[in-house]
């Protein structure tokens, strides 16, 4: 089943080539070439000399890259690999490795080959301003993709480093040369098969899995590895609980969908919530990616996913199941009462903050008409108690009649004395004995609770989702917080949040 459509948007093979021209710009592909009986020309992918010859010419026409490949090792397919490139330019994004600094983004690509394809690419899509370091353990290899950073000229921005052949780490000895470096991301895509196994071809579940119509390339080192890809990121994971941030986000490429959801369950048990994950799909091949980070300042919750790149977030993976979004945005200010996302913003923030909740803004994008994204974190729950003194102070007041309305047999309103004010206190403790009971049954995990809010101006008022992403307390403490902000907009005025002090219709 093709799945081009969900491509990243800002993949260049979403459109194939074309292979005429192409052939007209590279006379040696009409070697591996043919001409169908409606003239159009095409390659045979099962032919490895086609394959190897169409990666070369499209890395020259495209990026400007020369490559020499071995011929027994991987040849890399440009479209699952940019896939790759593309999707850390989002987590870059999120993260904002190239808005907070003026030097280069530094990455590491775990066992780069004898292409050094991911290094290359990284360097060229971001004009130089990625810098890398390429690590490999097979020799030749090594010699390789040296080669190949040379012959482009790119030494200043690409090292490339031989891994020990001889050593149970895969980043621990290699950091151990950057000893006062902190790294923005690291990259893999490893070996997918497990060394034991009796075949190197992914099971067939249903019976219904094609054959493979590209022809298959590389050596057994770079498809196999003891324990296979779970094993292999496994340790990757141990690694990073002990190097922390020394990496700001650790990501990588697998296989197999069984593999994908093994590495969850991973970093599940190792208690690390901080993740994101995403589908690179090319052709008739789907390969998942995984993401985490111990870096409090990059929310990968935010990262959009492949689907949520396309501007597709209702749109299903290919057979599979609907991916989750964000929260249902509600109104809660009319245009006329806020004059800015801004000021929306700073309404919030004055909110949370007076309750001890930390606010901080991570994607600004109001000025290009986009959405505006705070993240905040609660080390305890306060706005159920500010809710509960906020009712007792108002039946307390000698000069309220707390009335509800409601209707009489003949359909006209009246009002009647609430005798129900003492019950919603009691439901408030409720609540927050709830989340409590939670953070003590997870006394050990930080924070109680933290969330992306996101705003944005529509046609008929701003808008207010809040997304949870971790903590102890779940996905009701995300919601009590989210009422609680639309109960102080309806308790009081809201008072002037514009930057300069200027004066607006900011009333409720």
């Amino acid at each position: 089943m093709a799945v081009n459509e969900f491509m990243h948007p800002r993949n260049r093979y979403r459109q194939r080539p074309n292979f005429q021209q192409l052939v007209k710009q590279y006379p040696e592909l009409s070697e591996v070439a043919s001409v169908d009986l409606a003239g159009k020309v095409r390659l045979d992918y099962r032919n490895k000399r086609a394959v190897h010859l169409l990666s070369k010419c499209l890395l020259l026409r495209d990026f400007g890259l020369r490559l020499e490949l071995p011929p027994d090792k991987l040849v890399p397919t440009l479209p699952l690999r940019l896939n790759y490139i593309h999707w850390l330019e989002d987590i870059g994004t999120v993260a904002r490795w190239e808005q907070e600094r003026k030097q280069p983004v530094r990455g590491i690509d775990i066992g780069c080959g004898a292409s050094c394809i991911y290094p290359l690419l990284a360097v060229v899509q971001s004009n130089k301003r990625w810098h890398m370091v390429a690590i490999e353990k097979a020799q030749d290899s090594v010699e390789s993709a040296k080669a190949n950073v040379a012959r482009n000229e790119l030494q200043s921005c690409i090292e490339v480093k031989s891994q020990k052949l001889e050593g149970s780490t895969i980043l621990l000895d290699v950091l151990e040369d950057f000893p006062n470096e902190r790294f923005d991301f690291c990259m893999c895509n490893p070996p997918f098969y497990d060394s034991g196994a009796k075949e190197l071809k992914p099971q067939d579940r249903t019976g219904k899995r094609r054959e493979p119509s590209n022809a298959s390339t590389g050596s057994l080192e770079e498809l196999c590895t003891e324990g296979g890809e779970v094993k292999f990121i496994g340790q990757i994971i141990e690694e990073s609980l002990l190097l922390k941030d020394r990496i700001a986000v650790y990501t990588t490429m697998i296989g197999h969908k069984k593999s994908y959801e093994e590495v969850l369950r991973i970093l599940k048990h190792a208690s690390i919530h901080n993740v994101t994950a995403s589908r690179f799909c090319q052709g008739n091949t789907t390969r998942w990616a995984v993401a985490w980070s111990f870096d409090d300042t990059v929310l990968l919750s935010l990262v959009p996913n492949s689907h949520t790149a396309n501007g597709n977030g209702n749109a299903h993976s290919p057979g599979k199941k609907k991916p989750i979004g964000k929260p249902v945005a509600c109104r809660i200010f009319a245009l006329e009462e806020m004059d800015s996302m801004q000021g929306v913003r700073n309404y919030l923030t004055a909110q949370l903050r007076s309750i001890e909740i930390d606010v901080r803004t991570v994607l600004d994008s109001s000025s290009k008409g986009e959405e505006m994204v705070l993240e905040l974190t609660a080390r305890e729950n306060t706005w159920s108690h500010q809710r509960r003194k906020r009712r007792a102070a108002q039946i307390t007041s000698p000069d309220k009649t707390h009335v509800i309305p409601s209707q009489n047999g003949n359909g006209t309103e009246v009002c009647q004395e609430n005798n129900n004010y003492k019950k919603r206190p009691r439901l408030e403790m409720e609540l927050s004995d709830t989340c409590s009971q939670q953070a003590d049954d997870r006394k050990d995990e930080q924070p109680f609770v933290r969330a992306a809010v996101h705003i944005q101006q529509k046609d008929d008022g701003y808008y207010v989702a809040l997304q949870y992403v971790a903590g102890v307390a779940g996905k009701d403490a995300v919601n009590q917080i989210l009422q609680y902000l639309k109960n102080t907009i309806k308790a009081k005025p809201i008072p002037d949040t514009t930057e300069d002090g200027g004066k607006g219709d900011t009333k409720c």
